[in-house]
């Protein structure tokens, strides 16, 4: 399949209210090459060398626009939009801003069952467990000191210090008792009963099917064992030694509901878990910055959260806007691990998967330069990534058009107009 003459590419950042257009030409422009726009200014069309390319607009913009075009760039361009104002300026308005990401515990039932993404072989079957809950934060320890005013370990007595030194042995077994303890970690996971967080299952080992169960290779995790698909040795989870529980990675299995759920088995892409996991680290972190790499440790990549929140239109993936993340990324020339040690840990966050996943989360983010012009690919020495975010009901324009594949624009297309004064929109 030839490549398009066109390519046309909008991102909207509505916290600014400001939508950036992008065009790229196979060839130079000529006087026949010009920009136009709906009259509902919704849908912008560029027409060049007898091809048309068009997208929906992320969201709809302002009648006028200032645009200065660089004379030396004659195969691209791009311009800064003003957004309308009947377009909500915040997140929370548009899409929300809680991470959102599928099989959360209010979405399954008793009926619900778990198989091995590689082979589909059956992992926990229809009512083995009756009860899905919802994990907390990963940070929620952390937090502590913020939702408590006297924790269970403090001393408040009023003596005049005697006995102190006995309290201070005892507050971290006091700590830890109480569950206050920053080490401190939800019980494992009862017969019947599915704990649930943003990108695992953890369920009780009687309520698994078909898994073999596997030392790690990595000295830093000598107490975890990797989970394997009993049918095709694919690694679905993994668990810590001594305790009752598996934890099964959703980006490695695929879910059916509901017994009489018409859509059958449920799997996504692992970037959508991983994409969910580097928003819930930025939103408890000063970072943005994350080094992800494999479990092995032996490869990994620096990922700068840039954007979490931003809608994108592109004529290389439909007509239709998409919710995203946008990051900035570079591999690592060492060892994640020295790199973390000479760099200094406080700086990034930390961010390790299995090694299945690893892989695919860089083909996703490799992938995801396509869509974008090829001027914006790169940032001084950080490549540039888009990380579709997962959202039960779709936002954007989708939303304010309804479906946007089936509505027609009444009046038609005109010249994209500028102010008073400007000449026509030639590229």
């Amino acid at each position: 399949m030839p490549n398009p003459k066109i390519c046309l590419y909008a991102e909207a950042l509505t916290h600014i209210r400001q939508l950036t257009l992008h065009a790229s030409l196979q060839t130079e422009k000529n006087e026949h090459t010009k920009i136009l726009i709906s009259s509902d200014k919704k849908i912008i069309a560029a027409v060049h060398d007898g091809e048309t390319s068009s997208i929906y607009l992320p969201t709809q913009i302002s009648g006028t626009v200032n645009a200065t075009f660089p004379k030396d760039k004659r195969t691209e361009f791009s311009v800064r939009l003003q957004i309308d104002d009947q377009f909500p300026a915040s997140g929370e308005a548009v899409g929300g801003d809680a991470v959102e990401v599928p099989w959360s515990a209010g979405d399954l039932s008793r009926d619900t069952a778990i198989a091995c993404k590689k082979c589909g072989a059956e992992i926990v079957a229809p009512g083995k467990v009756g009860v899905w809950k919802d994990l907390p934060s990963d940070h929620w320890a952390e937090l502590m000191d913020l939702w408590f005013c006297h924790k269970p370990h403090d001393d408040h007595g009023h003596g005049n210090g005697h006995g102190q030194s006995k309290a201070d042995e005892n507050v971290a077994e006091a700590a830890e008792a109480k569950g206050f303890s920053a080490t401190s970690k939800v019980a494992d996971a009862s017969p019947g009963t599915g704990l649930v967080d943003v990108v695992s299952f953890l369920l009780h080992r009687d309520d698994c099917a078909d898994v073999q169960v596997q030392e790690t290779s990595n000295e830093s995790k000598k107490n975890t064992t990797i989970v394997k698909c009993g049918s095709c040795s694919a690694t679905i989870g993994s668990a810590i030694q001594g305790e009752t529980s598996i934890r099964l990675y959703k980006s490695r299995v695929k879910v059916k509901v509901a017994a009489n759920k018409e859509d059958d088995w449920e799997e996504y892409p692992t970037a959508v878990f991983l994409c969910a996991q580097l928003l819930t680290l930025i939103e408890s972190s000063v970072s943005r910055k994350v080094v992800v790499h494999d479990e092995a440790g032996n490869q990994g990549l620096l990922v700068w959260v840039f954007n979490p929140d931003i809608y994108y239109s592109s004529s290389k993936r439909g007509p239709t806007a998409h919710r995203a993340m946008k990051v900035f990324y570079k591999m690592l020339d060492e060892e994640p691990g020295k790199f973390l040690e000479t760099s200094g840990a406080a700086a990034y966050e930390e961010l390790v998967v299995p090694a299945e996943d690893y892989e695919e989360f860089t083909t996703t983010l490799r992938e995801s330069a396509d869509v974008l012009p090829q001027a914006a690919r790169v940032f001084q020495e950080w490549n540039v990534g888009l990380l579709d975010r997962w959202e039960k009901k779709a936002s954007g324009s989708t939303v304010l058009d309804g479906n946007p594949l089936n509505r027609k624009v009444e009046e038609g297309f005109e010249v994209f107009k500028l102010p008073a004064g400007m000449a026509e929109l030639y590229l």
